[in-house]
């Protein structure tokens, strides 16, 4: 029988969707950012990349959420599937063109899929991982990715212009990611999906991760705040990372500054898994960028050490936005919520250009409207901390209690000879789970489940349920 244990190489091909499917957006993305560039200004280009460019990736996660919420399972991975096709096609089409409206359109129906293929592999990294891997998993997909980009670009020689070699290599990746999303819809059921374990049990526990139901205020209430979080949060980001295409011509090379995005990302995977408190602290550390780079650009600082410390500290942001609705998605029981996390995440970049550009012609309107953004961004953030973990001196103490039942479990289970199942079984019995409950949580049969209560009675010297409860309590609390 199966148990309820992630294998291996279920995290390893969601990684590697992951890390393809990004690197083939991002591929496709700069090399039309350039192409963009090549053809008109630099306020110019960021309106129509990083404002309708980023507003077609929020139809196309939008798109996304709808289908797999209407549709079945297989119809989304199908149309997901058919979207990195045409993508390259769309890509070829926007970065050869000699004319603005070409580029353009097909740029932005380009977009369009690249959101539609975000939306699918981040439900599969709330459906295919358990929550204890997810930074990890997330952040080494995408960091890989950077390096792979570095790579490419140094083929380009130094940029990810249109050509041969580019289209080569988005047609592979292509190929590639087609392969990784069959390979990670064809994993079983009872090995590779997650979305039935409950918040507050397991690995999800261990890591940090917040029970969804509060009794503070309903669920509705709380993921609207995660999702207004994200968005403020982003828009601050984004305020601070306000100088990319205006200073491309000082930037020496922009895919070697993005290897510090991958930095950034392993470490914001790694705390992140370490315990979701962790995250939430760096995404606040992370609000001071505006002024960070505010304060480094007039001091002079190079464009290329502004787009490395941006991307080093966009990382543990990228990684905070994605975890938590994947998080929210597995503890509500909505794979596609997933993708909320980076749509809201791209509506908040938008806001946060167009501040930006509003706000060129004057510095102190800059650091006027990023102080404002700031302090709104994190009395969310800290109210979101708060309704999801509380205090974390309580909360240390509510891990430590569930470290000492673990402990006592496996103390009743050595001193009755229960075996490694009967063990398993044991905890969901002592928590009054019925025999449908307990199958669904192991992935067995009720009448196997039925089979081990009968030997934990028998062992135990127990007529029921109850006096197997009862015993345990009074064995605990005499150990």
């Amino acid at each position: 029988m199966e148990t309820k244990t992630q294998p291996r190489d279920a995290r390893v091909l969601v990684a590697l969707l992951v890390g393809v499917c990004f690197l083939l957006g991002s591929t496709g993305w700069l090399s039309w950012l350039y192409r963009v560039a090549s053809l008109m200004g630099p306020s110019e280009t960021d309106f129509h990349t990083m404002v309708l460019g980023y507003l077609a990736q929020v139809l196309g996660l939008g798109a996304y959420m709808f289908v797999r919420g209407q549709a079945s399972d297989r119809a989304a991975t199908n149309v997901a599937l058919a979207s990195v096709v045409l993508y390259v096609v769309l890509l070829e089409l926007a970065t050869t063109s000699d004319s603005v409206a070409p580029t353009l359109v097909f740029g932005y129906a380009m977009n369009v899929l690249c959101g539609y293929t975000q939306g699918h592999y981040l439900t599969c990294l709330a459906e295919f991982v358990e929550p204890g891997s997810r930074g990890v998993v997330f952040g080494a997909g995408y960091a890989a990715s950077t390096l792979a980009t570095w790579l490419l670009a140094s083929v380009a020689n130094g940029m990810l212009a249109a050509g041969i070699w580019n289209l080569a290599a988005c047609v592979m990746l292509a190929l590639i990611a087609a392969a990784c999303i069959w390979l990670v819809a064809s994993q079983p059921h009872a090995a590779g999906r997650v979305l039935s374990e409950t918040p507050d049990e397991g690995e999800a526990a261990s890591v940090g991760v917040a029970p969804w139901r509060s009794d503070k205020a309903p669920e509705r209430s709380l993921l609207v705040l995660a999702g207004v979080v994200v968005v403020v949060t982003s828009l601050v980001k984004n305020v601070g990372f306000s100088f990319p295409t205006a200073d491309l011509s000082g930037v020496v090379n922009l895919e070697v500054s993005r290897l510090f995005y991958g930095v950034g990302l392993v470490a914001g995977g790694i705390v992140a898994d370490l315990d979701r408190r962790y995250s939430f602290v760096c995404c606040a550390a992370s609000l001071a960028v505006p002024f960070l780079m505010l304060a480094l650009e007039g001091a002079g600082a190079s464009s290329f050490t502004l787009w490395a410390l941006g991307y080093l500290l966009f990382g543990f942001f990228s990684v905070f936005r994605v975890v938590l609705f994947a998080d929210l998605a597995t503890q509500r029981k909505c794979p596609a919520l997933a993708s909320a996390g980076l749509m809201l995440g791209r509506v908040g970049d938008i806001l946060g250009t167009l501040l930006c550009l509003a706000c060129a012609p004057s510095a102190v309107a800059l650091v006027a409207v990023s102080s404002v953004a700031f302090v709104v961004a994190f009395v969310l953030l800290s109210l979101l901390f708060e309704w999801m973990y509380g205090n974390p001196a309580r909360a240390g103490e509510e891990r430590d209690e569930r470290a000492d039942e673990s402990e006592a479990l496996l103390a009743f289970g050595t001193r009755h000879g229960l075996s490694e199942r009967e063990r398993e079984v044991l905890p969901l019995v002592v928590r009054r789970m019925t025999n449908a409950k307990i199958a669904e949580e192991l992935y067995i049969t009720e009448a196997t489940v039925k089979y081990h209560v009968r030997n934990i009675l028998k062992k135990t010297g127990c007529a029921n349920r109850v006096e197997v409860i009862r015993l345990y309590d009074d064995e605990r609390k005499v150990s």
